[in-house]
């Protein structure tokens, strides 16, 4: 196993997260197939803001994806 730390490039912010081994600083959302880091998903627990929102349909529409419905707020949820 290696001991060297994976890291991954968080799609809302750019910043870099590490993603192994034993730290896990981020997630994968299948729905979107995006990487995100705690900080982005933690902050936006109630929907993707609508400052990130663009940057995520943009995507979306890219890779031929589903945009899922709004949430009762009027944002894309989080998952």
């Amino acid at each position: 196993m290696s001991k060297e730390k994976s890291m991954c490039q968080c799609f809302m912010c750019d910043r870099d997260f590490q993603w192994g081994p034993h730290i896990y600083e981020g997630r994968r959302i299948p729905k979107y197939d995006i990487d995100v880091c705690n900080t982005c998903y933690q902050a936006n627990w109630d929907g993707w803001a609508p400052h990130l929102e663009k940057k995520l349909i943009r995507y979306l529409k890219e890779k031929g994806l589903p945009i899922p419905e709004r949430n009762a707020k009027g944002w894309l949820p989080r998952e």
